[in-house]
């Protein structure tokens, strides 16, 4: 499978140890404030990168979710892979990084939530 011309990825913060809980199958999904932008579309590879710029693996995108912050569940938060994987940590490590990020984001604010399954490594 080529990957040189699909789009390519980090994650916003402790990339190396999130690229690793993908390849061990723990991590499934991500989470990102949504702006308006392009969002990834269902069926779309994407090459998920380590922090030193080296090919981690190729992800396929499954579904994509956008919708506000205080709507997402314990079982989309347990598919995030973090922490103790409950609803509780999902929300304030992710509160804490989209604040540092945009000081206007609150509960309401819309997010892309991104499942996504590793086709090739």
């Amino acid at each position: 499978m080529k990957s040189e011309k699909l789009e390519t990825w980090q994650f916003g913060v402790d990339n190396d140890f999130l690229v690793d809980l993908v390849l061990k199958g723990e991590k499934k999904a991500t989470t990102s404030i949504y702006n308006g932008e392009k969002s990834p579309k269902v069926g779309e590879l994407s090459v998920l990168l380590f922090s030193n710029g080296k090919k981690a693996c190729i992800l396929k995108t499954k579904e994509i979710i956008i919708t506000e912050f205080k709507n997402i569940t314990f079982d989309l938060a347990q598919l995030e892979g973090e922490g103790d994987k409950s609803l509780e940590y999902f929300q304030k490590v992710h509160y804490s990084h989209f604040k540092s990020i945009d000081p206007s984001f609150n509960e309401n604010t819309k997010v892309i939530f991104e499942i996504f399954e590793v086709v090739s490594k």
